[in-house]
């Protein structure tokens, strides 16, 4: 039971992703989120998803995929993106439902990078900066302009962001082709 809400304002399941294993980065800011990033994004899913297959060299045989979930692009806040489409890795599991965080909901604001096996040796598509620490989740029906951090080991980041509020969000300095030479 909800309780709190006007009428007019319905809430949105937000994601909940838990981390499984250690983190490479951990962001306290959005500053340090966006010098990762190469676009801030709204998105909504599309519902369809594609496994990548490691290529031969990395990890084993027996390896897992990568998944990537295809989403629209509904606008771009900062930086650029390749298309209206395009696809992420997934940052996670979302214990609500059992499926890919980026596959229902939405719609989400990310910070996006170009992803990567190393060093300028992409995969094709994007990956959300930090796993879950790049992600807010759309928190009303009655709005697509505010977002809540997804993310609970994160706790130095906003806990809302208002795309009305363009002075809270940082600008993307870099390009896809710097992050790819600066490796992940």
């Amino acid at each position: 039971m909800l309780t709190g809400c006007s009428a007019t304002s319905e809430s949105i399941p937000i994601p909940e992703i838990r981390d499984q294993g250690s983190r490479a980065r951990t962001y306290s800011s959005l500053d340090d989120l966006a010098q990762r990033a190469s676009a801030i994004a709204v998105i909504e899913p599309t519902g369809s998803s594609r496994e990548v297959p490691l290529p031969p060299g990395y990890g084993q045989p027996d390896s897992a995929p990568t998944v990537f979930d295809v989403v629209r692009v509904t606008s771009v806040v900062s930086g650029t993106l390749g298309g209206d489409t395009i696809e992420i890795a997934t940052p996670g599991t979302d214990d609500n439902t059992g499926a890919s965080a980026l596959s229902t909901g939405g719609p989400y604001l990310v910070f996006l990078a170009p992803a990567m096996y190393n060093t300028n040796d992409p995969i094709g598509g994007y990956v959300v900066v930090g796993g879950p620490a790049g992600l807010f989740a759309n928190a009303q029906r009655d709005t697509q302009t505010r977002f809540q951090r997804v993310d609970t080991q994160s706790p130095d980041l906003p806990k809302k962001l208002d795309l009305n509020d363009r002075a809270a969000l940082p600008t993307i300095t870099k390009t896809e082709a710097e992050l790819l030479a600066e490796g992940p």
